[in-house]
């Protein structure tokens, strides 16, 4: 059976909440894929076969080391239970693709991992916080956006439901590493060929929230889905 472990809600980061998380080797004892940010919310993680990826936005690759720390991350021990061989998919044929899951799992979490060519692909990566407690929105106004044509890579990611809007990103929110390790981020866009989709249903979620001073010193209001899909 396929669980979420996540640490934090995304709601706390856009309210710039970033200043403390779980750590990397905590995580990885227990999933082998999986997405988040570091801490200053500075740059994209994925989390591929048991190996943590951090992309900055000057575009180096860091592995993660055990004690690094994750202000927000979402992470499975994946185990797919739909694969399927596709001749291209693209960011607005997943749903479609993705079939049985949608619509008879829609309202669960689902795991979806795509290995292929990407004749293009468009990503982004943000931070770092300038200060503490910089809202995302603000970090999103200076983010770099990357885009690569026939570049072979995977992504990786997760389906929430809309009723989690605020602890999940409501939809599809997905990260990229290429084969060659030297690109990656947040998904914004793509078009693949010779595609390998697997995808899993989460009907079990373990939701660790930040036991700290910082997390605790304001209310966390909710966030408009609007907001959290320009942010995240």
């Amino acid at each position: 059976m396929n669980h979420i472990h996540q640490y934090g809600v995304f709601s706390a980061l856009m309210h710039g909440f970033s200043s403390d998380g779980v750590k990397a080797s905590d995580i990885l004892s227990a999933c082998n894929h999986g997405l988040g940010t570091v801490c200053e919310l500075n740059g994209e993680i994925i989390i591929l076969d048991g190996e943590a990826y951090h992309f900055t936005p000057d575009g180096k690759l860091h592995r993660l080391n055990a004690d690094d720390r994750m202000p927000m991350v979402v992470a499975t021990d994946f185990n797919p239970t739909l694969t399927k061989e596709l001749s291209t998919l693209s960011m607005r044929e997943l749903t479609q693709a993705m079939h049985p899951f949608f619509p008879t799992k829609q309202n669960n979490f689902m795991a979806v991992r795509i290995d292929g060519k990407f004749n293009s692909i468009t990503y982004r990566i943000g931070g770092p916080q300038h200060r503490p407690k910089e809202p995302l929105l603000e970090l999103a106004k200076r983010q770099v956006t990357k885009s690569y044509e026939n570049i072979t890579g995977t992504l990786f990611g997760f389906y929430s439901p809309p009723y989690m809007n605020g602890v999940a990103v409501a939809g599809f929110h997905l990260h990229f590493l290429s084969d060659d390790r030297t690109a990656g981020g947040h998904v914004l866009d793509f078009e693949a060929e010779n595609v390998a989709l697997k995808a899993a249903v989460n009907t079990q979620m373990h939701l660790e929230f930040p036991d700290s001073e910082a997390f605790n010193e304001e209310p966390i209001l909710p966030e408009s889905a609007g907001d959290l899909h320009l942010a995240e």
